[in-house]
């Protein structure tokens, strides 16, 4: 289960640590690339995998304080596909929005030759 977790983010280009179960994403941001993380990790007591402590902090706040996945033991793989989709659909979609990430998208909008300019 562990390993279809894994291959999961994978093909949503999170890259997994070579020595603990940490995934990251790196993002461009106004001032530099920016890495984004998430922890995986067993819960005994109650059977499950967690996906949890996400971190990408753009001024000040992490946007990805709340981001959370629970995967039961026995989940089907399809089940895991679609909660890991969810999750990092969610992620991404918070760090799109991060203020670093949104002054990157309004530069690169007031520099586009498409873009109107003001003359004065």
């Amino acid at each position: 289960m562990k390993q279809k977790i894994i291959d999961c983010l994978a093909q949503h280009g999170w890259a997994k640590d070579r020595i603990v179960d940490a995934f990251s994403k790196t993002f461009e941001t106004v001032v530099a690339p920016k890495r984004a993380g998430i922890w995986l990790r067993f819960e005994r007591e109650c059977d499950r995998w967690w996906l949890t402590n996400g971190e990408f902090t753009s001024a000040g706040e992490n946007v990805l304080a709340g981001s959370f996945a629970i995967f039961p033991s026995g989940m089907p793989h399809i089940e895991i596909e679609a909660t890991v989709a969810a999750l990092v659909a969610g992620m991404e979609g918070s760090i799109a929005e991060a203020y670093s990430v949104r002054l990157l998208g309004q530069r690169e909008q007031e520099g586009s030759p498409n873009t109107p300019r003001h003359k004065g």
